[in-house]
């Protein structure tokens, strides 16, 4: 920290064939590296550092194009030829950039250059051999980046005009996979994409959302089809919407009889990762956990449903402006494309 920002031109990437869980990041020693720093350490791709950058332990650094999808807690490997290596433990920044710097700290700093954090290893923990080492501008250093395994698995899910479906057999067996789902899809591709969903909430499986939206993340790691759905601020309307899935932060001092005949899930934080993960719980359990994201499932009932299709006819009957209605009924799954193919089909009766 404390050098001069000057962009170098990057060098290829040194290593060999990529392996699927780690990362090497390859730079070279230099004459100003003093490794004092007690909270941090850092390898820049920049050529030259001042003697203020106490956390620098290598310059000219080409980071690792496998770096990218790495996630969780990881081994950290610090060598240099000729002396043991060093290692550590961390957990990687879901919100990291790769950019000309990667930084590792001991606190939970989540900016875009750190690329880890609750580090156990910092510059100053080097041994004195090591730090010396690390002045020769011809000697090489690597930090192996590994991840600690197993993991929760991870979905990512886009949409799209078509729908994308992963193989079952492999949700839950495989690191990472994609679901891209349709808004428009026909009846046989919404029940294989609710199929994933289930099957990856039964894994335990992460969610990420291409465009983040965490209620939706929520909604799709709990299981459950991404609509109809509602995010409120409070869960005293859920009697309002009873077939309806709704997600919010739980108020303090929630009455647990508000959730009585629901499935509920609540954020599991304890993980520092990508994406979303819920795990299901009770509603007594629900309550005591303040100010967490939550979601509940829709109740089940044997209650004759409404029809919607006449209930839209009616109000535009009534002089209803189309967009109010998709906006009033939205939670109920009238998106607007479906309005104006009922409105079509009155046309032309």
């Amino acid at each position: 920290m404390g050098h001069r920002r000057q962009r170098s031109r990057p060098r290829p990437y040194p290593g060999g064939v990529p392996h699927p869980h780690q990362a090497v990041l390859v730079g070279r020693g230099h004459p100003a590296i003093r490794a004092t720093h007690a909270k941090t350490f850092e390898l820049t791709a920049e050529p030259a550092i001042s003697a203020r950058a106490t956390c620098v332990l290598a310059v000219g650094t080409v980071l690792d194009p496998n770096l990218a999808p790495l996630r969780g807690r990881v081994r950290l490997t610090l060598a240099t030829p000729g002396l043991p290596a060093l290692t550590g433990e961390a957990t990687l920044n879901p919100r990291r950039a790769l950019t000309d710097r990667a930084v590792i700290r001991r606190s939970r700093t989540l900016d875009a250059d750190t690329l880890a954090v609750d580090s156990t290893l910092t510059a100053d923990d080097l041994p004195e051999a090591f730090a010396a080492a690390l002045t020769d501008p011809g000697r090489e250093v690597t930090l192996t980046v590994e991840e600690i395994g197993p993991g929760r698995p991870l979905l990512q899910v886009g949409f799209g005009e078509r729908t994308h479906l992963p193989s079952l057999k492999d949700v839950g067996a495989q690191d990472t996979l994609v679901l891209t789902i349709a808004p428009d899809a026909p009846p046989k591709e919404v029940v294989a994409t609710n199929a994933v969903l289930e099957r990856a909430a039964a894994a335990g499986a992460r969610v990420s959302v291409a465009s983040p939206h965490k209620p939706l993340e929520a909604l799709l790691a709990a299981g459950l089809p991404p609509y109809p759905y509602a995010y409120w601020g409070s869960p005293q309307r859920l009697s309002t919407l009873p077939l309806t899935a709704t997600v919010f932060h739980m108020p303090p001092a929630t009455d647990a009889s508000l959730l009585a005949g629901r499935d509920i899930w609540i954020e599991d934080t304890s993980e520092l990762d990508i994406g979303t993960a819920m795990t299901r719980t009770t509603p007594s359990a629900a309550v005591e956990a303040s100010g967490v994201l939550t979601v509940v499932g829709p109740a089940s009932s044997e209650a004759e449903l409404v029809d919607l299709t006449a209930v839209a006819r009616a109000l535009v009957g009534a002089d209803i402006a189309p967009r109010t209605l998709t906006e009033a009924l939205a939670p109920f799954g009238l998106t607007r494309k479906r309005l104006y193919a009922l409105l079509t089909e009155q046309d032309q009766t």
